[in-house]
Parts: C-alpha cells; sequence; structure tokens
C-alpha cells in the first residue's frame, strides 16, 4: 500500500469510490421515510425540512459528479447537521437524533487525517469537534428544560428512533476504526516488505537472510542436516559498469537475481538473498544429498549464468560468477560459515574465476 504526502491510501480511495453511491441511497431512502413518519404525525416544521432537502438532494448529487467533492461533503454534512438540532429540539432526546454528532465528530477526525498533507489533525477540525461535543451537552440541557414540541404517540417507534440513529451515530466511529486499522496493518506490511527486500532484485535483502540464518540454524543445533552456505559474486562487474553504464549493471544484477529466484522456486530448501553490490549469499539446506552432489548442483547453476546472454540497448552482455562454499558442521555458528564460504569465494577469484571453490 503506497501512502505519500497529501494522498488518500488506495484502499480508503477504493471504499469512498463504492461507498459514496450507498450512502446517497440511504440518505434519500431516510428523508423519504422520516418525511412520510413527520407527515403522518403531524410534525410540520420537519417535514417540510425534508422536503426542501429532498429538493436539494439531486443537485448536491449532481455537485459530486462534477468533481466538487468539497462542496457536496459540506452540503450534506450542513443538511445532516441542522435536521439533526430541529429533530432534537422539536422531538427530544428519546428518538436519539444527537447520536448524529458521534457520526460528526468520527467523520470530521477520519476526512482531516487523510486529506491532510501533514497526515494530522489540524486546529479548525479540533475546533469543530469540540464545537460538536459541547452542542451535545447542550442538547441535553435543552431537552431537560423543552423536552419536545410533537409528541409522537407510539412507544414501539419511539424506540425504533432511537436505536436506528444511534446505530448511525456509532457507525461512522465504527466503520472509521476498521478503516484505520486495516491501513495501518497494511502500511506494516507494506514497511516489513521494505525492511527485508532489496529493492532493485526484490529478493531477500542481507537483513532478512540474517534473521533466516539465526532461526534456522538454531534449529540444527539438535539435528543434523546436510546445508551449505554460498557467496555468489559477479566477475568483473565493474567492468560492466564501466563499459555500459550503470543501468545495464542494475539489469545485469536483476537478471541474476531472476536465475536464483526461478532456481528457489523449483527448489524449496534453496534460499537466495543479495548480500550487497555484486554479492549474492544462498543458504542451501539439503538432507539426502552428499557434499559432491551440492557441489556439483551448484556447478550446474553456474553453467547456466554463464550461458545466459542478458540484452539491454541492442547489447548482448554475458557473465560469469564464482562461487565459495562452506557446509555447516553441528556447533558452527552464522559468522563462521560465512567467513568460510567469503574465503573460498576469493580462493576461486585469485585462481582464475568462474568456477566453485568448497
Amino acid at each position: 500500500m503506497k501512502i505519500s504526502s497529501g494522498q488518500m491510501p488506495q484502499n480508503v480511495k477504493r471504499f469512498v469510490a463504492t461507498g459514496t453511491n450507498l450512502v446517497n441511497l440511504i440518505l434519500l431512502a431516510c428523508n423519504i421515510g422520516y418525511g412520510i413518519l413527520f407527515w403522518l404525525y403531524d410534525a410540520d416544521v420537519l417535514f417540510y425540512y425534508i422536503c426542501v432537502s429532498s429538493i436539494f438532494f439531486p443537485f448536491v448529487c449532481g455537485m459530486l459528479k462534477k468533481g466538487k467533492k468539497w462542496t457536496y461533503i459540506i452540503t450534506v454534512f450542513l443538511e445532516i447537521f441542522l435536521f439533526m438540532i430541529l429533530a432534537v429540539v422539536y422531538l427530544g432526546w428519546d428518538y436519539g437524533f444527537q447520536q448524529y454528532c458521534i457520526g460528526f465528530v468520527a467523520s470530521l477526525i477520519f476526512t482531516n487525517f487523510y486529506m491532510s498533507r501533514e497526515r494530522k489533525i489540524n486546529r479548525t477540525t479540533m475546533i469543530i469537534v469540540i464545537f460538536n461535543v459541547l452542542l451535545y451537552v447542550g442538547l441535553r440541557l435543552w431537552t431537560y428544560e423543552h423536552p419536545y414540541v410533537y409528541i409522537i404517540d407510539n412507544e414501539i417507534l419511539v424506540k425504533c428512533f432511537y436505536i436506528f440513529n444511534s446505530l448511525i451515530g456509532f457507525a461512522f466511529l465504527i466503520m472509521y476504526l476498521c478503516i484505520y486499522s486495516s491501513t495501518v496493518h497494511r502500511l506494516e506490511n507494506s514497511l516489513t516488505e521494505m525492511a527485508n527486500v532489496d529493492p532493485l532484485t526484490g529478493i531477500s535483502n542481507r537483513r532478512k537472510m540474517q534473521q533466516m540464518l539465526k532461526s534456522v540454524l538454531e534449529e540444527y543445533e539438535t539435528q543434523q542436516y546436510q546445508t551449505v552456505i554460498a557467496m555468489l559474486d559477479i566477475d568483473f562487474f565493474k567492468k560492466i559498469n564501466d563499459t555500459y553504464g550503470h543501468d545495464a549493471g542494475d539489469e545485469v544484477l536483476k537478471e541474476l537475481a531472476k536465475i536464483l529466484r526461478d532456481k528457489h522456486d523449483e527448489d524449496e530448501g534453496f534460499h537466495v538473498s543479495r548480500w550487497g553490490g555484486e554479492e549474492f549469499l544462498i543458504f542451501y539446506e539439503r538432507h539426502q544429498k552428499s557434499r559432491e552432489d551440492i557441489i556439483e548442483e551448484f556447478d550446474m547453476l553456474r553453467e547456466q549464468i554463464e550461458d545466459t546472454v542478458i540484452q539491454y540497448n541492442g547489447c548482448d552482455i554475458k557473465i560469469t560468477v564464482t562461487i565459495g562454499l562452506s557446509f555447516y558442521e553441528k556447533g558452527e555458528t552464522i559468522e563462521s560459515l560465512i567467513k568460510e564460504a567469503d574465503k573460498n569465494l576469493y580462493i576461486g577469484k585469485s585462481a582464475g574465476r568462474n568456477r566453485v571453490i568448497s
């Protein structure tokens, strides 16, 4: 998940895009339902307000279609806000319209946090949030002295009003909390991936490989496995950069990583990582193979790389690699294994390159 300054996260964008039409339909249905009920129970002021609100509803939706999102948001907010105040003043506290304040607070904080460049709640939003809290308290105090203007003589309907309006108010809070937790979860996964994956080649980086080696070799303390660490280095890589440019060098690294990744996909015990620069570290665990078989397998990998032609800007680039191996013996440390593989790698370099040394 990508989150950049001043940009809404993709999962939130998808939610907004797919949910706006549904919200509009729910608002229209609520207007019609409330209008009928207020007309039946002679709540004239509320009925007339609903009628006016319904007349302007197509205009509000038109603003959204034209891309005027803030006009749409502010208009809808004010329409519901005024309706909430009128409903509490005329009907009283028992109908639950005051619970919309909870939805307003959640909506304000959520919208401001995700649409602001600083990713923080600004002063204006905090003032409006405080105002909504004070309004909630003020409406409660008002209804103590002025319980109601209109009476709906239907106890079941009154309870249904309260339950429905309470659900609406808290639904916004719950919905935004779910979206926020989902966003945080995806962001954590993204950061974890960034911390463990080499951005150029897409394979594990040094940090991830070190973690894997530590956890696996601790398990090997109680069991005996035939396991090898391989340090692989591209021969004359500097010459490739000097001849074809650094972009060509990057292409070589990506193609080599692809070959190693394909080998990883074929063989469950083959783990690869970019160790640094043009070096790759391979952790290969084969429980049933002899040392000779493993050395032969790495030599076949070396030949496969040698036979690969990498095309870049019309040029055919061929590379060779030198591989140093170290075999795990019970009680060895990660550091000693890597040091042994690195030593064998440089022995191979000194001996003429393009070979496997164990």
